[in-house]
């Protein structure tokens, strides 16, 4: 039977003797003190066996970069912006965060955003929202599954009894553009346009979540404006792009990874993101890793308030290579649960992707093929596991 754990004190490590069971009621309570963190007991586990919460785990792996020790962030690494200057200033200011934002796409492709607007109750109740669900036992989760024909709502990884480099240890409930019952979009059968499924057993959940993904949309707006202007482009270039867009966020929550795990298990592979942008809120406890154009893997640890900021595939191809689309990766260490809530900023459906004709002239050629918007991103919902897309060079 497994043991139940009073996080009394929010923060502590759990033990390492603990032991788990795979049909656990609700996942770890968050271990660090916030708001989420409620010191009830909970019975822990899901990933791994009854080992003594250790899990068997594989050998002769092809650990290659997988097994690569991140390094600590430095601020040089990935720099940290204030948004201020393009929210409130003129041109000269506006232009000048547009250079900066430039300059860290052009190399890291990240960067930390602070002073961006978003009320930060907004922030925390989405991140409240998202507890009070991973914390429902599971057959109440399982209630909000996705499923071929609704693709909407709760989608739980399958690591598999053995974790491998491989695997994927993390939790997902999906969300997108909300829609009136009546819309005549939802006859047309995309799998971008459906209802949202909202849990009944979590107040307010429709609610906080629906107010965080429209501050969302309109801070990728302005991000797309901000963007347009370090390529020198008018700042309202990328706009006719995004009338119905089809964005996403993901409320992801991460147990802890056995402490026996070696340096290629992760929570979740290496990958990039295929949409044009992708705006990070995360929470109190560190875990995302990010390859720099050097081959070092490094950090990328939460700091209060701040957005972690990253362009996708698209906005590589669209920028012609200018702004790069950079591998990263989730590896929770911690001992304790790690929530995040990436918004992925999308295109509309039936926009094709390609380098943008004025940036072409200037490089003389283009160095990516186009790419149907639609036809990329529904791979998403015929397979719940994360298939990277291949090189999309220009031939």
């Amino acid at each position: 039977m497994a043991r139940m754990l009073n996080f009394a004190k929010a923060g502590r490590a759990l033990a390492a003797n603990v032991r788990v069971r795979v049909d656990h009621p609700a996942p770890l309570m968050r271990g660090k003190s916030t708001s989420h963190s409620r010191g009830r007991g909970v019975t822990v586990g899901l990933y791994t066996k009854i080992l003594d919460g250790v899990p068997e785990l594989a050998g002769d792996q092809d650990l290659d970069d997988d097994a690569v020790v991140a390094e600590p962030v430095g601020i040089s690494e990935i720099p940290i912006i204030d948004f201020g200057p393009f929210l409130n200033g003129g041109q000269s200011e506006r232009q000048a965060i547009a250079d900066k934002i430039a300059a860290a796409l052009e190399t890291v492709g990240f960067f930390y955003l602070i002073g961006h607007g978003v009320p930060p109750e907004v922030r925390s109740a989405v991140f409240d929202r998202s507890a009070d669900f991973f914390h429902l036992p599971i057959e109440e989760r399982r209630k909000l599954k996705t499923t071929d024909g609704w693709n909407r709502g709760w989608i739980q990884t399958d690591p598999g009894e053995t974790l491998t480099a491989d695997s994927r240890v993390f939790e997902q409930y999906r969300i997108q553009r909300e829609f009136a019952p009546d819309d005549p979009d939802l006859l047309t059968g995309s799998v971008f346009c459906q209802l949202n499924r909202w849990p009944d057993q979590v107040p307010g959940f429709a609610e906080g979540c629906t107010d965080y993904f429209n501050a969302m949309v309109k801070l990728s707006s302005q991000l797309l404006h901000v963007f347009a202007l370090g390529m020198g482009l008018p700042e309202d270039r990328f706009d006719t792009y995004f009338t119905k867009p089809v964005s996403q966020i993901s409320l992801m929550y991460y147990p802890p990874l056995p402490d026996n795990a070696g340096n290629e298990i992760k929570n979740t592979i290496a990958h990039t993101d295929d949409g044009p942008i992708t705006i990070l809120a995360q929470g109190d406890i560190p875990g995302l890793e990010v390859k720099l154009r050097d081959g070092r893997w490094i950090a990328a640890p939460p700091i209060p308030g701040a957005y972690t900021i990253n362009v996708g595939n698209m906005m590589m191809w669209w920028s012609n290579g200018r702004y790069r689309s950079t591998l990263h990766r989730v590896r929770n260490v911690s001992r304790v649960e790690r929530f995040s809530v990436p918004f992925f900023s999308n295109a509309d459906e039936d926009v094709m992707v390609a380098p943008l004709p004025e940036l072409v002239a200037r490089d003389g050629k283009a160095n990516y093929s186009p790419m149907h918007v639609g036809e990329l991103l529904s791979r998403f919902y015929k397979t719940f596991k994360y298939e990277p897309y291949a090189d999309n060079a220009a031939a």
